[in-house]
């Protein structure tokens, strides 16, 4: 919301200063009989001055100034990027060791973890192969 107020008073000063600096449009703007001879009014000075903003704004960029300008920032944001690259390759890097290492430990306690309940299973199961031998034995006497 705060971007749009901004848009808008923007563009009602750039329209302001426009409306007064220019002799021409405020005298035909205070002979305007209604608002829509205004917004022709309007319409046709824009135009006519956009066309001229245009051309000077084309000059401008084709400058060499301008030109050198844009091509150290290319230069510039080309050297960033680089290097960002590279940066981004070394923490991928050094991550990588580190999941190595992260993975070997997981595997190696899972292996524990697993014998740990492999050999919890077997006396379970062989302290219920007693069990079960016992009964048998009880049930033939």
């Amino acid at each position: 919301m705060k971007k749009i107020s901004l848009l808008v008073g923007t563009l009602g000063g750039a329209m302001a200063g426009y409306i007064l600096s220019n002799k021409k449009l405020r005298e035909s703007l205070a002979k305007a009989k209604d608002a829509d001879d205004v917004a022709k009014l309007l319409g046709k000075h824009l135009q006519r001055d956009g066309k001229k903003i245009a051309k000077q704004v084309k000059e401008f960029v084709d400058s060499e100034d301008v030109q050198n300008n844009i091509k150290k920032a290319k230069s510039f944001a080309t050297k960033k990027v680089n290097d960002a690259k590279d940066e981004l390759s070394e923490l991928m890097c050094e991550g990588k060791g580190k999941v190595k290492k992260a993975a070997k430990k997981g595997v190696s306690k899972a292996r524990s973890t697993a014998k740990k309940g492999a050999a919890k299973a077997s006396k379970t199961a062989k302290k219920a192969v007693r069990k079960a031998k016992k009964k048998v034995i009880r049930k033939k006497q």
